[in-house]
């Protein structure tokens, strides 16, 4: 993630305490957040209405030497959402040999080399949670059977269906079972035959 930062020095108000104030604006108006870390003093007000086009300020006073941090964020209305998400303001507060307090603020703006003076939100477009829900979702278009389609189904009922059996084992037997009876019957005629002529001439010698 990127991460800019821009570092600018404040005065101390007062020998004891040192107070800063954080700059934001907001597109088309809103309400700024600001969330101190632990350990971190409260602001003056943890949020600020801004006006389109115009600065609000969130003060802030410490009265220890340390380094603090808060989160400022820009709250979300109407279905309308800010970018950046966040800034991040890290305040070091530092005294000198007198005890006097001075303050240095760094704003940090993610996914940005741009060194902001101040927390500015500008809107990002995105879709409300009401517009999503009554999103209409078009139906997929339903292809209808084709000449082709039709004509593979009918396929499958061949037109001119086989007359005949198919030749099996069996059915070669019966060809050489009716051979069998043609052949003996051919010779029980030619043996009748034969009788009947014999049986002419024994008569005739007679």
């Amino acid at each position: 993630m990127l991460v800019t930062l821009c570092m600018f020095p404040f005065s101390a108000s007062a020998a004891e305490s040192a107070s800063v104030s954080i700059p934001i604006e907001i597109e088309g108006g809103g309400t700024a957040v600001m969330i101190p870390e632990v350990n971190c003093p409260l602001p003056e007000s943890s949020s600020v209405e801004v006006k389109d086009g115009a600065t609000e300020n969130i003060n802030i006073s410490f009265t220890t030497p340390g380094d603090y941090e808060y989160t400022v964020k820009a709250e979300a209305k109407d279905g309308l959402y800010y970018s950046p998400e966040y800034y991040t303001a890290t305040v070091a507060v530092r005294a000198d040999n007198s005890g006097k307090l001075t303050s240095t603020v760094i704003l940090t703006k993610a996914g940005s080399n741009y060194k902001p003076d101040r927390c500015r939100f500008v809107i990002a477009e995105k879709q409300s949670d009401e517009s999503e829900a009554n999103a209409v979702t078009q139906p997929a278009d339903t292809e209808q059977p084709t000449d082709t389609a039709q004509s593979a189904g009918t396929a499958q009922s061949p037109k001119n269906p086989p007359t005949s059996r198919p030749k099996t084992g069996d059915d070669g037997m019966l060809d050489i079972y009716l051979l069998i009876c043609i052949a003996a019957a051919g010779g029980l005629f030619a043996l009748s035959v034969i009788y009947s002529v014999s049986t002419e001439r024994l008569i005739k010698r007679k």
